[in-house]
């Protein structure tokens, strides 16, 4: 399976074999960390053309991009009967933004990105009887809990109004998602670690339509001193494995 990419240049995307893993039987994993946001964005549509012709295949990227805004369709709609009170993103702001900034497809209104984050990018085609967009979304969401849960951080959900993962008013993790033809692209990105520069800048902004203040970090909210992104992912990325045979 992991010839899936070999019909393209890797290192046009910065990458090569290394970052190349087979995660299970049906599941290829592209990991790479402070990548480049632009390349992987080109990379996801890449990976898209190439399900057109493989389309049992689900392919898992997990990363980290350096400092960069990116900004979706829209803010969440309220269900009915729902009021959401967000704050949009003032596109004239776009020019005084000290890092780059990406008008991008997925759903959700303007987001932060830096290296202490862990992203979730699944590319993969939706079954309504196997795996629908909302079973994907919650399981994103579970497998951190389920990981964050053994290490002793507890009170995290996202069966919240506003999506996202979230540890009573605060927010850990955002989720912003595309699809063409059934095939999905974007993802999840948790804080893990907290980022003290673009702190200071989202206090400015809005993220997601929301007070800068509600954002948190796995940092923030236990001791990690012992843990590493490196290690959360690893056991990440193994219980998504599990989670979706």
């Amino acid at each position: 399976m992991l010839d899936f990419f070999s019909s393209i240049n890797l290192a046009t995307f910065d990458l090569n074999d290394s970052n190349i893993h087979e995660l299970d039987s049906k599941t290829i994993l592209v990991k790479k960390w402070n990548w480049d946001y632009s390349l992987a964005h080109k990379f996801q549509r890449q990976t898209i053309e190439l399900l057109n012709h493989a389309p049992q295949v689900r392919v898992v990227i997990c990363c980290s991009h350096p400092r960069v805004f990116t900004h979706g369709r829209g803010l969440q709609k309220p269900k009915k009967g729902e009021t959401l009170e967000l704050v949009d993103f003032n596109p004239l702001l776009k020019e005084t933004l000290p890092f780059p900034f990406y008008q991008i497809e997925r759903g959700g209104g303007l987001t932060f990105h830096h290296p202490g984050q862990m992203i979730i990018y699944p590319i993969l085609r939706l079954n309504p009887k196997t795996l629908s967009l909302s079973k994907m979304i919650d399981t994103l969401f579970e497998v951190a809990i389920d990981v964050l849960k053994d290490w002793g951080l507890h009170g995290l959900d996202h069966e919240n109004k506003l999506l996202g993962l979230w540890c009573g008013e605060k927010k850990l993790a955002s989720m912003g998602v595309a699809i063409e033809k059934l095939t999905t692209f974007h993802g999840m990105a948790l804080n893990f670690y907290q980022d003290e520069v673009m702190k200071t800048e989202l206090i400015k902004l809005n993220p997601c339509g929301l007070d800068a203040k509600i954002y948190t970090s796995v940092e923030e909210l236990m001791n990690i001193e012992t843990k590493t992104l490196e290690d959360f992912s690893e056991l990440y990325l193994r219980r998504l494995s599990h989670a979706w045979k």
